[in-house]
């Protein structure tokens, strides 16, 4: 799986790309670790990513109550399509904030200010 990760203020960014499941979680389980260590917000970016299963929403799941117990927050960014209606389906995004775009997180967070 592709990934990247950057700072956006003093969130954490990851950037994750195609597939979202067991092999991929495998191979970014070092990263996850590292990012719940993170003494910050972490937003993950699901845009391209066009699947994910259960092993993908454990993996957030685990990333979310990690950061919870610090005081921190996880967030993604997630268009539409079968990674969206699966948080949606499982009610993950009631508990996890999603958003459809960097724009509408950062205007959510006071990033930046809304211009008509």
């Amino acid at each position: 799986m592709e990934s990247m990760t950057y700072t956006l203020n003093d969130t954490q960014v990851i950037a994750l790309e195609n597939e979202f499941d067991a092999m991929a979680v495998s191979e970014l389980r070092p990263l996850f670790e590292r990012l719940s260590e993170y003494s910050g917000d972490v937003l993950a970016d699901l845009r391209d990513v066009h699947f994910i299963d259960s092993s993908g929403i454990g993996a957030l799941v685990f990333l979310y109550k990690r950061l919870l117990m610090k005081g921190h927050r996880l967030e993604l960014i997630c268009g539409p399509g079968q990674p969206h209606d699966l948080l949606e389906m499982l009610h993950i995004d009631r508990v996890i904030p999603c958003h459809e775009s960097i724009k509408v997180y950062m205007l959510s967070c006071g990033m930046m200010a809304a211009t008509s």
